[in-house]
């Protein structure tokens, strides 16, 4: 599906709340010196820069800066560029730049320094000639002590017979954990299933792995007990539970605790097993509705993905067997145990609910086909918003708000949609509704990058109509659970864009009629790339040679190595914003594996702090703001409920094999669409500038939504957990 892919320059202008048109909270901002004029003021401040480039080019500075008097209440710092360097953005301050003097005055919520306490400020820009530190820095017009630490190591860090002269001088691995998916399992009686478990980084040595029923039904034991070595480590073994044969009628459940005394990080992983009894029911009174596997449309659940088999699209199937005649024995049997996997539906035109030109399978055949299949719930994404994809170059938005098109939007689109989900005859079908991917994120984005389409439909407003009048319309249904897109850790990590999304999904939520209780869950990394998890990455301030891997080029200061945690902590501020304890999360997982060769099997062993990240991650992308039919990238955790806590559902939400656009060298015979640079293997993902962006994209890229052979083939190789 096509997409805007615009978020290089992304996320740190602070202004970047302020495009989406809802009020955000009012905060009181403080006078500098009002309330600080007699505090003594002494400081340190430490400046650290990556760069790239030769003769000229641009880099990022990380400043902390340490208050080491008295507490102060409104802060202003000032240094000077000694060489040509140019201020581009900068993020946690107000920024300014006159002739070779910057300034770096608080914002309204950073105002407030203890004593003792610090700051993190940062900044890109770019450099002529030389890049040389600023060593003149002043804190409210202090001078303050200055630490400008090397970015590569010092000729005496370098190997040697000696001992090394500071364990700060290597990379920390990060700590031993260990790694559990799924986090449930059912289990047949009589029989056995299994969750896969894994390390998350080499061990030093043989790591064992033991299981215990904590809690629970104890006719649920393992069966195996992994071992793994440093030299297979990442590759995932079965963890085996099996259900005994006994005589009631109901569906037990345990909670097993997997743990090794060489992890530390932490030392045990809880994961429960629950037993499908094969037992009739006496004259008993029925079990409650939330251990009944068979989904029921009168009785909303609080995970509708739990009991329940996914609807499998017999079109995409189709396409996954149109690619396994093509490739050899094995890697058709590899595809060919895909073609049951379910996937998601997408609506992204009216021709897909009502019927038209080129749509082989409307709303109603899928809904009618999932019923036939027995399906318990099937996962539909809205996606037709007026003007939609306003950040994209080549966007296809079928409706335009200057043309009728919200009210289009409404009759045309989500009433008919509404209308069939009603129907009796789908009362038992779960409908699993992610509405309107990257909308409300591509006017936080698009509005700091002065995007003008971006910024016309945040003045008029339509986006946040259409998904308010989408929810108003859906949430009531008793069979509709309502996934608002949350964006992805790759582009709205960063404190500016999450915070300001926060505000939005919950402002958005809050103008329905049911209010907060509109929305069941948030949807995240929809179509996009993002790993579940970086596990030679520990976090942001883990140190390369004193420095953090948030200055690297790549992670460039987001908090978010993953989607993970980027999932699970939009869903914390979400709640704390008001929303019930029951928001849930489905992640796409589709295309996120990033498995085969490339994979790194352990923590890199450089000191330089780029190298280091660069051959840590196992996301192969030469950005996070590639994510246009991205070369390397694998399947990613099959479609599975409640993998993790807060995590309704890992889904396969972005179709695996379906293009995300055109992108050349040549264009299909008979296509009428321009080449979306982003698309393009040999474009710039900025070609506004003079620095070059590779994209990462595979090449002959059919047209956004076809069939891609060549990246399925791609897709299946590289998936991970491998098939």
């Amino acid at each position: 599906m096509p997409f805007g892919h615009h978020r290089f320059v992304r996320r740190i202008l602070t202004a970047a709340a302020a495009v989406v048109p809802i009020a955000a909270p009012a905060v009181a901002g403080p006078v500098l010196g009002a309330a600080s004029a007699d505090a003594a003021v002494t400081c340190q401040v430490t400046y650290a820069s990556t760069q790239w480039g030769t003769n000229s080019g641009g880099f990022t500075a990380g400043i902390t800066v340490r208050n080491t008097g008295e507490t102060l209440t409104g802060w202003k710092l000032t240094f000077t560029f000694p060489g040509s360097q140019k201020l581009t953005q900068g993020w946690s301050a107000r920024w300014t730049q006159l002739a070779d003097h910057v300034t770096a005055q608080n914002e309204a919520w950073n105002g407030t320094v203890a004593s003792g306490g610090s700051l993190q400020l940062g900044f890109n820009g770019t450099w002529t000639g030389s890049n040389p530190p600023p060593t003149d820095f002043a804190f409210n017009g202090v001078p303050c002590q200055v630490i400008v630490p090397g970015t590569s190591p010092s000729p005496s860090a370098s190997p040697s017979t000696s001992p090394s002269a500071s364990p700060s001088a290597s990379p920390s691995p990060g700590p031993l954990r260990i790694v559990i998916e799924p986090k449930t399992v059912t289990v047949p009686e009589g029989g056995t299933a299994s969750v896969q478990v894994w390390l998350n980084r080499r061990p030093e040595g043989t790591v064992h792995i033991g299981t215990g029923n904590v809690s629970g039904d104890k006719d649920l034991t393992i069966v195996t007990s992994p071992t793994f070595t440093p030299d297979d480590w990442n590759i995932p073994q079965p963890l085996t539970v099996a259900a005994a044969e006994d005589d009631d009628a109901v569906n037990g459940s345990a909670t097993f605790d997997t743990r090794s005394s060489q992890a530390t990080a932490p030392s045990a992983v809880l994961w429960t097993a629950t037993e499908q009894d094969n037992d009739t029911a006496g004259p008993s009174p029925s079990p409650s509705p939330s251990i009944t596997p068979s989904p029921g449309g009168d009785v909303p659940v609080d995970n509708p993905f739990i009991g329940a088999k996914g609807y499998v699209d017999p079109d995409w199937a189709a396409d996954v067997e149109s690619s396994a005649l093509k490739v050899d024995d094995a890697t058709a049997q590899k595809m060919r145990g895909l073609e049951k996997t379910p996937t998601a539906v997408w609506l992204d035109r009216i021709a897909d609910v009502s019927g038209g030109s080129g749509v082989a399978r409307t709303l109603k055949d899928h809904l009618d086909t999932a019923v036939e299949q027995g399906a318990g719930y099937i996962t539909l994404v809205l996606h037709d918003l007026p003007d939609r994809d306003c950040r994209s170059r080549v966007s296809d938005a079928e409706l335009h708000e200057q043309e009728n098109g919200l009210n289009r939007y409404k009759a045309e689109f989500v009433d008919p949609v509404a209308a069939l989900l009603a129907r009796p005859e789908y009362r038992n079908l779960r409908v699993a509704a992610v509405i309107e991917p990257r909308a409300l994120t591509d006017l936080i984005v698009g509005g700091a990058l002065d995007t003008y389409p971006c910024d016309q439909a945040a003045g008029s407003g339509v986006y946040v109509m259409g998904i308010r009048y989408a929810l108003d319309k859906l949430s009531p249904l008793p069979n509709v659970y309502t996934y608002l897109d949350a964006g992805t850790a790759g582009w709205a990590g960063w404190e500016t864009n999450s915070t300001a999304l926060v505000t939005s999904i919950t402002e958005t939520a809050r103008g329905t009629t049911a209010g907060l209780n509109s929305l069941d869950g948030i949807a995240t990394n929809v179509a996009d790339y993002v790993p579940l998890e970086e596990p030679f990455l520990t976090g942001p301030d883990q140190t390369v040679a004193g420095q953090p891997i948030k200055q690297s080029r790549f992670i460039d200061w987001n908090p978010y190595l993953n989607e993970r945690d980027y999932a699970v902590a939009m869903r914390s501020a979400l709640i704390a914003k008001g929303f019930p304890g029951s928001l849930g999360v489905v992640v796409d997982t589709s295309r996120n594996g990033w498995g085969g060769p490339a994979r790194p099997t352990a923590a890199s062993t450089s000191l330089d702090l780029n190298t280091f990240v660069d051959q840590s991650r196992v996301d192969r992308r030469p950005s996070r703001a590639a994510e246009c039919n991205q070369n390397g990238a694998g399947l990613g955790a099959r479609p599975v409920a409640a993998p993790v806590p807060g995590v309704d559902a890992y889904q396969w939400i972005k179709r695996p094999g379906e293009s995300d656009g055109v992108g050349g060298p040549l264009l299909p015979e008979g296509s009428d669409r321009l080449i979306d640079y982003r698309c393009d293997p040999k474009g710039s993902l900025t070609p506004w500038s003079n620095g070059f962006r590779p994209t990462g994209a595979l090449p002959d890229a059919p047209l956004a939504g076809d069939w891609h052979h060549e990246q399925f083939v791609m897709l299946v190789k590289n998936a991970y957990p491998a098939l």
